[in-house]
């Protein structure tokens, strides 16, 4: 049993059209009895068909906006696996063009490795208070590399006396 209710009224229509049909075409004799029975789908029409209305062309600043972030998808897609055995549990995703790296460092020397891996030693990052973010590239995309707790590590590391620091 079908799930569109006009079946039953489609095969009644067309059984109506060959048994009642005048016409030798009876093909075009079921199609015209079920276009006028409203079972039909029609086509519905273009509106940049009408005269004075014209698709946009994508501007080149969008191209290459959407080239962008598809480079990106297919470079974050690509660091899942390889970042997977690093610590501080990675999280990366591709967002507005550029790679996303979050990860939860447990010590400064966890954050070293992961600046150190990306390329971005001597980058001086952005602190939120919470996290602190390295702008840079990977993969030959824009890339963040989003540190949590970082920030806090650092002031532990300054607040210890000179001679303690490891």
């Amino acid at each position: 049993m079908s799930r569109n209710p006009n079946i039953e009224r489609a095969a009644r229509t067309v059984a109506a059209a060959i048994v009642h049909g005048t016409s030798s075409d009876v093909a075009l004799e079921v199609a015209q009895a079920l276009d006028d029975a409203g079972l039909l789908v029609r086509p519905e029409a273009d509106p940049f068909t009408v005269p004075g209305r014209n698709r946009t062309v994508p501007s080149p600043a969008a191209v290459a906006a959407l080239a962008d972030c598809r480079r990106a998808k297919y470079v974050a897609d690509g660091a899942v696996a390889e970042v997977a055995d690093m610590p501080g549990a990675p999280d990366v995703w591709a967002a507005g063009g550029e790679v996303r790296i979050v990860v939860h460092p447990r010590s400064l020397a966890e954050w070293k490795r992961w600046t150190y891996e990306l390329g971005v030693g001597d980058a001086r990052g952005d602190s939120t208070g919470a996290a602190l973010v390295v702008r840079c590239t990977y993969g030959g995309v824009r890339a963040r590399l989003i540190g949590y707790g970082v920030p806090a590590m650092y002031k532990a590391q300054l607040a210890q006396p000179a001679g303690v620091r490891a």
